[in-house]
This record gives structure tokens, C-alpha cells and sequence, in this order.
């Protein structure tokens, strides 16, 4: 499997790629939308699905730019994506409701050749997702840091709970944020603070 990513300029949101034989996943597509298919259209391969690790407007922004593909999301995370004020994008010059999603719920999933976790915190249907070593952690878990938790449906007490699962990965994985740039796991378990403590 082949990741690409694209960052956009506005927020520094990563939006990834995932391209094998089969075609193409997106991970989150934020203000990157003509980008992305720009992309897509020289790896002439179809677009599969799309897959959401969390709600926030600045990873849905293109969301509009991919019809009639399939967006599959948390469904703790219905209420937040299809509420612009819970999304945050009343705020903005857009109003984003996302409807239609294709949900999935409990703590653990796989969809198409993806491992899907639940890690709740960042917000509520906030998830992670796994390929082999790769990890897309959305904004729970960043190089250094991890995602705020004083937005809408954000919890601190939940989030600290979610971080255990990084402890049942490969340790030699690579993980790939929603900000900020990819880091082995062993890594951040040496140097990001949240990790650290968890040991």
C-alpha cells in the first residue's frame, strides 16, 4: 500500500491517501479537496471510500468534492457532523452538515482491510486507524502532544483512557497525525508527555 499525503495551508490538516490495487481510501478530507483530486486523477485509480477519524470541520471541509462515495464515520460522531455549530464550521464561512454517513459503532472494527478503533476524548466518535505498521491517529495523538479537549464532546478523563491502545501496537509502527508530521510510535512513547505516563 502506498500513503500519500496532502496538508493544507489553512489549518496544517493531513489528509492521506491510502492507494493499493484496488483504488483509493481518503482519510479525512479537510480544505485540500482540489488537491486530493488532483492526485487522484494522475493515480487514475477509483476512489473506494472515505473514512473519517473524527467530525471537526477542518478534516470534513471537501467532504461536498466526493459525491457518491461512501464516508464511513463513528456513530457517536452523527450528532457533531451533521451540527455545524458542533462541528465548529458555524464559525467559519461554511455551514457543514454531514449526512448520509455509512455508520459503524462499538470499540472495534474492520472495514475493507482497515482496523478500526474507538478512542473517544478529542471528541466522541473520535477513532483510529490501523494498516499493518501504519496508524492514522486523527488529532487523538500528535508527535509531541495530543488533541485538545474543550470542544464540543470533548473529554480529557476519555481521552487518557483512549491512549492505552497505543500500547497494543507494533511499537516500530508508523503514526500519522491529523497535524504535524509522522513519528515511530517508540518515539512518542519516549518523548510525547501523554505517552509517557503511561507507562
Amino acid at each position: 500500500m502506498e500513503i500519500l499525503t496532502v496538508t493544507d495551508s489553512t489549518y496544517g490538516e493531513n489528509s492521506y491517501l491510502l492507494v493499493d490495487e484496488g483504488g483509493v481510501f481518503i482519510i479525512d478530507p479537510g480544505f485540500n479537496g482540489h488537491e486530493i483530486k488532483e492526485l487522484i486523477s494522475g493515480i487514475k485509480k477509483p476512489v473506494r471510500e472515505i473514512f473519517l477519524t473524527h467530525g471537526h470541520y477542518d478534516h470534513i471541509h471537501s467532504l461536498s468534492q466526493f459525491p457518491g462515495i461512501t464516508v464511513r464515520a463513528h456513530i457517536d460522531e452523527k450528532r457533531l457532523l451533521e451540527d455545524p455549530e458542533q462541528n465548529l464550521s458555524a464559525f467559519t464561512e461554511n455551514n457543514i452538515s454531514v449526512k448520509n454517513v455509512s455508520f459503524y459503532q462499538g470499540d472495534a472494527n474492520s472495514i475493507d482491510g482497515l482496523e478500526i478503533f474507538h478512542t473517544p476524548g478529542h471528541t466522541q466518535g473520535s477513532v483510529v486507524l490501523v494498516s499493518g505498521k501504519n496508524i492514522f491517529s486523527g488529532d487523538t495523538l500528535f508527535e509531541d502532544s495530543v488533541g485538545r479537549t474543550d470542544l464540543p464532546s470533548g473529554d480529557s478523563a476519555k481521552l487518557k483512557q483512549s491512549l492505552e491502545i497505543f500500547r497494543k501496537f507494533d511499537i516500530d509502527s508508523i503514526v500519522y497525525p491529523g497535524h504535524g508530521k509522522p513519528f515511530l510510535l517508540k518515539d512518542g512513547f519516549m518523548n510525547n508527555f501523554f505517552l509517557k505516563r503511561l507507562k
